[in-house]
């Protein structure tokens, strides 16, 4: 077995696009599978054995597999159910079994969510916070992330769970709402709609992180992280939606008024979410790097060039 030689599933997503370029870039021989295949990254549905198979066989001795395919997009999983558990948990099952077989001895790491705790019952939230998922996406995910937890005891499988906050960067699409705002700004400024940007609840306070950051987190935890265990990976902070649109719009080449869009509300919004990722440093001294100013850079400047 290559002790670098990682398998990447979703690869072709925001994040595992990122994680395979990140993980190459740091030596590690990178093997990637997602749908829809793109060039050098193989065909692979996480609910389909045959595939599974397929990529397994290719990816050969791997040391590591770091399982990124979901259907990630709250509103979506809500809408399809169905789609987001047969994804998020009956893929990762198969995945996990198809692992036991051929690669008994790599090691897993698995993408939970945040989204697992559910409305904060103390803050910051650390991995002793009870798990109260509210919504399918976080639901499917907890019931994923509880069978990685099972499988360690009952099969032996070396796993660890990543329980990533709320991240963003370059390449994350304008459903979520940094780069939709970044989008909204970029589209004033090119003279394609009116200096007006629409927003949703601005009260909401998060814990953002930048997505190289959280690549950092999975490399670390991949190396570091104690088999069997849970991690957050966030700043430790929260700001406000507010505080975010005012850094943007400070960076903005025009003025822009800001007008609310009932459409975007979501009345049952948390209004205070961000984590400890105490463990994370402790475990594997990971520390964050990139401050929220430079992370809204990255994503306004993207966006520019998009359009």
């Amino acid at each position: 077995m290559t002790e670098r030689r990682a398998l990447v599933t979703g690869a072709t997503g925001f994040v595992g696009r990122r994680l395979t370029a990140y993980l190459a870039d740091r030596g590690w021989d990178v093997v990637g599978c997602g749908m829809p295949p793109e060039p050098g990254v193989l065909a692979c549905d996480v609910r389909d054995e045959a595939q599974l198979d397929e990529v397994l066989e290719a990816a050969g001795e791997v040391s590591h597999v770091f399982h990124l395919a979901a259907i990630a997009f709250v509103p979506q999983a809500t809408r399809e159910p169905d789609l987001a558990f047969s994804v998020n948990l009956q893929g990762t099952i198969r995945l996990i079994h198809k692992m036991l077989a051929r690669v008994p001895r790599a090691r897993l790491l698995f993408v939970s969510s945040s989204e697992v705790y559910g409305p904060p019952q103390q803050l910051p939230m650390d991995e002793a916070h009870p798990l109260n998922p509210g919504n399918p996406y976080a639901i499917s995910k907890m019931a994923a992330d509880l069978y990685c937890s099972f499988s360690a005891r009952a099969h032996g499988l070396d796993v660890v769970c990543a329980r990533p906050f709320n991240h963003s960067g370059a390449g994350q699409t304008g459903d979520y709402v940094l780069p939709n705002f970044a989008r909204q700004i970029a589209t004033i400024e090119a003279g394609q709609k009116p200096p007006v940007i629409d927003v949703g609840n601005l009260e909401a306070a998060r814990d953002f992180s930048h997505v190289t950051d959280v690549l950092r987190a999975y490399e670390a935890l991949a190396l570091k992280g104690h088999s069997g265990e849970a991690y957050n990976i966030c700043s430790g902070s929260a700001v406000t939606i507010q505080e975010a649109l005012n850094l943007l719009l400070s960076m903005a080449k025009c003025p822009i008024e800001v007008r609310q869009d009932p459409a975007r509300m979501r009345p049952s919004d948390v209004p205070v979410a961000y984590g400890s990722s105490e463990k994370l440093r402790a475990h594997t001294g990971w520390t964050p790097e990139t401050s929220l100013k430079d992370l809204l850079q990255e994503l306004l400047d993207y966006w520019r060039g998009q359009v």
